[in-house]
């Protein structure tokens, strides 16, 4: 009698945290995916051994959809989420309230900062049944520091139209790299016309106007 119990609990914590999407799945009836990249750069480069968790979730209050985005660097992450209008959001405790900290997790070392404000003011994403929407890259980067002192980091979205190009044209990629795993190529290949499509969407937007000239 005590087992279901315990278990009922495990999943009332899990679902308060949020729940991890499934990633490089094929594609089902009416389930959508976002493609986010992850970069994490030291004073001495950009590393791949870095690990950044946001959240990313839908409105609707208790039947909102709440996502835990565990994103690795050097890699595209394809998840699969349901469609909806969605945001960015911090991550939460085991019993749902939002944590004011943003963790970065680069060589071995964790990094903490105010959770930025730039990712909350980011637009709402659309997200539509059948297609991929391209997020760009969360970019953690390390700073300098001088000694004696704790080094800072700085973590932001890079949503250039150049970033979500860049994240699309390597998942695409995947498909005939056999370094990769079966896994990631056959997930690939079952979005092949989504990615193609939401590439063709990036390559017809408008480069943003100069407001100004700049100086000479």
């Amino acid at each position: 009698m005590k087992r279901p119990i315990i278990l009922a609990a495990i999943l009332i914590v899990a679902a308060c945290r949020g729940t991890v999407p499934e990633r490089n799945a094929p594609p089902e009836q009416a389930i959508s995916a976002i493609l986010i990249g992850c970069k994490t750069i030291l004073p001495s480069g950009e590393t791949r051994n870095g690990r950044v968790v946001i959240n990313f979730e839908s409105d609707g209050g208790r039947q909102a959809e709440v996502y835990r985005l565990p994103l690795k660097s050097a890699e595209n992450h394809l998840y699969l989420i349901e469609p909806g209008t969605y945001h960015i959001a911090p991550t939460r405790s085991i019993f749902g309230f939002y944590r004011p900290l943003l963790s970065a997790k680069i060589e071995g070392r964790t990094y903490t900062l105010p959770f930025p404000r730039d990712l909350l003011r980011q637009h709402a994403y659309e997200i539509k049944p059948g297609k991929i929407t391209a997020m760009g890259s969360i970019v953690a980067t390390v700073m300098p520091a001088l000694p004696g002192h704790k080094p800072t980091i700085r973590v932001r979205l890079d949503d250039s139209r150049q970033a979500r190009r860049d994240v699309v044209q390597n998942s695409i990629r995947d498909m005939m790299d056999p370094r990769k795993s079966t896994e990631v190529r056959e997930s690939a290949l079952a979005w092949s016309r989504a990615l193609q499509n939401s590439l063709m969407a990036l390559l017809a937007e408008e480069e943003p106007r100069q407001l100004y000239k700049p100086a000479r």
